[in-house]
């Protein structure tokens, strides 16, 4: 795993107009849960979908046992999105394109 450069990661921060993250990359999602301690999701970013009406981000995670599992998050209960490699990171400028194919999460 390649060591991060802190100091990089928010120089890019600040001068970035969009921030990705990549599918097939691992990532630990903080998230609200039904009780009142967060949920904690580590696994692989599958992509963004729908859940009824709101956007969910969907993550592949391994149970106990090891078996593969898919776990959509609606973005209304994401806390943080955590990862340890800036490659993770796709810092990019706004194209005017992007608007119809923009997730937004707010």
């Amino acid at each position: 795993m390649a060591k991060t450069n802190i100091s990089s990661v928010m120089e890019a921060l600040l001068t970035m107009d969009v921030i990705e993250i990549k599918k097939g990359g691992s990532y630990t999602v903080i998230s609200n849960s039904g009780t009142d301690e967060p949920m904690k999701t580590e696994g692989e970013f599958i992509g963004y979908t729908l859940l009824g009406e709101e956007g969910a981000i969907c993550f592949r995670v391994k149970t106990p046992d090891e078996k593969s599992k898919l776990r959509l998050i609606p973005v209304s209960g994401l806390i943080a999105i955590e990862f340890s490699d800036e490659e993770l990171l796709k810092p990019r400028k706004k194209d005017h394109s992007d608007r119809e194919k923009m997730t937004y999460i707010s």
